[in-house]
């Protein structure tokens, strides 16, 4: 699916010590609001929990700074990158963004306390756009570690705080809101379910945390909407259900493991699927059925019409490729699709998504 941008998105990334940054469905809640558990009763309650988080989060950020390959001398390489990170666990995991040390020979993470260790890249996630250091925790006396959300998704109108190094100044806070969820066909990344928030998110914020009121990582700051190169209360993070993921997988394999499915899918208008004899409303359309491939074993067919995925109903086609990316070789699911007058539920055993297939 396409549509018209009025507004550039760009990654929230620093390019070389002083350089700038370059090239980076709306959901909101129906019925009877929930109750409001433990709101502040005035401006000065709120300032003490925006305090409360940051002193809890804020020795977690760390900034990274990512060099080229080694010079023949065993000299560094020249900075290319400087962006954000947030340590995970005590055996000084941090995550960050895969275009903050894309293309690295070396990178180092500096705490808060100005202390800079080695960072080693465990692995990264293109597709995604996330990466997994691991702190040289030798070196460090202490350090704090910072806890992803697990157990809930945050919801549009909540409170969050972005933390990270904007423009290379230090450890920042910014707060605002969370203004919109499931946010995609950004051209960051294949996989894409951002959250948008207004809280201020600059060049050099890439790979910092959103945080929640409770000091949970609910995202990662990934991409801000900008016409001129700085914050427009249009910044982008990645949920933190994506970060887990991708953590688990890395820390595992080395990698972030898929499910794939062997098809390629197309947008549908509501005319072209009445067309079909399609009588409600379609969003996408099966265009190719790969030989070989899962889909094609399952009898999945081109030009089927694809209602729903586990008991899902799907919108659109960034939406159903995001649900397969979250399932693992080997899964089996069910796909919903219209065909030839009537209704069919096809399983279907997932392979893995690779280099070759990742289509």
């Amino acid at each position: 699916m396409s549509r018209t941008r009025l507004i550039p998105i760009q990654t929230a990334l620093l390019v070389g010590l002083l350089g700038t940054g370059f090239g980076l469905g709306t959901q909101f809640g129906t019925g009877t609001p929930a109750p409001l558990p433990n709101a502040p009763a005035s401006p000065l309650e709120l300032s003490g929990a925006f305090q409360a988080v940051a002193g809890k989060v804020g020795p977690a950020v760390v900034s990274v700074r990512a060099y080229g390959e080694s010079a023949a001398n065993g000299r560094r390489g020249r900075q290319i990158t400087l962006g954000s990170g947030v340590i995970i666990d005590r055996s000084g995991l941090v995550v960050t963004n895969n275009h903050v040390v894309r293309n690295a020979g070396s990178c180092t993470a500096r705490l808060g306390n100005g202390v800079e260790v080695g960072a080693e890249i465990l692995g990264v996630d293109e597709e995604s756009d996330l990466a997994v250091l691991r702190l040289d925790v030798n070196l460090l006396d202490d350090f704090a570690v910072a806890e992803i959300a697990s157990d809930r998704e945050v919801e549009v109108g909540e409170w969050v705080l972005a933390m990270g190094n904007p423009r290379g100044l230090g450890h920042t806070v910014t707060a605002g809101i969370v203004s919109g969820l499931a946010r995609q066909d950004l051209d960051v990344a294949t996989f894409e379910d951002f959250i948008q928030t207004d809280a201020a998110i600059n060049d050099g914020n890439s790979g910092g945390p959103l945080i929640d009121l409770e000091g949970r990582i609910v995202g990662i700051n990934t991409a801000v909407g900008t016409m001129f190169g700085g914050s427009n209360g249009l910044g982008f993070a990645i949920p933190a259900r994506m970060v887990r993921r991708a953590v688990d997988d890395i820390v595992h394999y080395g990698e972030v493991r898929r499910g794939w499915m062997g098809v390629r899918m197309t947008s549908i208008s509501d005319r072209g699927a009445q067309l079909r004899g399609f009588p409600g409303e379609a969003r996408v359309v099966i265009d190719e059925v790969f030989a070989e491939g899962p889909a094609a074993a399952a009898g999945l067919a081109m030009g089927d019409i694809v209602v729903g995925f586990e008991s899902v109903d799907i919108e659109n086609q960034q939406e159903l490729l995001n649900y397969i990316g979250e399932q693992a070789p080997g899964d089996e699911v069910t796909m919903r699709v219209w065909r030839d007058g009537r209704y069919r539920d096809i399983e279907i055993r997932l392979a893995e998504r690779g280099v070759s297939n990742a289509r």
